[in-house]
């Protein structure tokens, strides 16, 4: 076994004395052979190097995943609706001042005329798929999927890189209103209702008993109930055509 010296403040050694005359411990390299062993078991596999590549803890976790999906939680929500006539998505504008000072929303931004994209999270790592998008011959909604999830992949599955910390909804009306969930991981699911980012387990549950089949300029209540009410939120439709 490795011999381990540790040098303690004299008040610690003191401590340390206190405890082995109590009769719990032989003496002070028991005890703190004891701390550490209680130390290592306590923090887990997190700070044992798990967390600073994407590969798997020894309980089957990919950390960094995890820390992509936090991310996304602390960001803006965005809900996606698919509607009799289109699809729709909003979110929250970024400030309450004067219409002066309003911008284009960048958590909504339009692909192609047949491809909008709502975001959640970091800012960069959305942007940068959508500026790898753009360029693109998306004519299907197969080619769309098997090129955002490519990009996903690529951070994902190497040891080298961070998972992107961005969630997107993704609406098309190529062949069909369509409207997909993009998660961190790579996975893609096609919803008639999504919502992202800050409070996204609650906005589903308003979804879940809320959507029905409704026109496009029907949406506002339930974007409402989402978003808040009260507040100013920015749009995106595709119509069906």
């Amino acid at each position: 076994m490795a011999e381990l010296r540790v040098i303690l403040p004299d008040d610690v050694d003191r401590y340390l004395e206190s405890l082995i005359r109590t009769g719990m411990f032989g003496n002070k390299a028991e005890l703190a052979r004891a701390a550490i062993v209680h130390f290592l078991n306590t923090i887990g596999p997190i700070s044992k190097g798990y967390d600073t590549e994407t590969s798997f803890s020894p309980d089957g976790r990919i950390y960094q995943l995890e820390y992509a999906r936090e991310s996304i939680q602390r960001g803006r929500s965005v809900v996606g609706l698919v509607c009799s006539d289109g699809i729709v998505l909003a979110t929250e504008n970024q400030t309450d001042g004067p219409d002066i000072l309003a911008v284009a929303n960048p958590c909504l931004r339009k692909i192609s005329d047949n491809i909008v994209i709502g975001y959640s999270g970091l800012a960069v790592d959305a942007m940068m798929v959508m500026d790898r998008l753009k360029p693109l011959d998306l004519k299907t909604e197969e080619k769309i999927i098997s090129a955002i999830r490519e990009i996903y992949w690529e951070h994902t599955l190497k040891r080298d890189t961070r998972p992107l910390g961005a969630s997107l909804l993704v609406a098309t009306n190529l062949s069909r209103p369509r409207l997909f969930e993009v998660d961190p991981s790579g996975i893609i699911t096609e919803c008639f209702a999504g919502a992202i980012g800050s409070g996204s387990d609650s906005s589903k549950s308003i979804l879940v008993r809320e959507y029905k089949s409704m026109a496009i300029k029907q949406t506002g209540k339930l974007i409402a109930m989402i978003l808040g009410e009260g507040k100013k939120y920015s749009v995106e439709t595709l119509l069906a055509e």
